[in-house]
């Protein structure tokens, strides 16, 4: 019996661009490879030449799998987390 562990949604609505909006893998599964292979299938089906996503500077997690997956920040945006 299989479960679903993760999932991926992506939208075009960041000025007409691919954008992850959601990354979820379940806490028992992480460290497993999903996150980076429902990133690498997002990449791939994307329809747009141009994918991105973003993260609180705070969620180191998701800054490795990004950094691990190939991704590159590109910009910070600073006073957004409640403090």
């Amino acid at each position: 019996m299989s479960r679903q562990v993760g999932y991926c949604v992506v939208e075009y609505t960041f000025f007409e661009q691919g954008f992850v909006t959601m990354l979820m893998v379940a806490e028992s599964a992480r460290g497993y490879g999903i996150g980076a292979s429902l990133l690498k299938a997002a990449a791939v089906s994307c329809r747009t030449a141009k994918l991105f996503t973003s993260t609180n500077v705070s969620n180191h997690p998701v800054q490795r799998l990004l950094r691990r997956a190939g991704w590159r920040a590109v910009r910070m945006v600073h006073g957004l987390e409640a403090t």
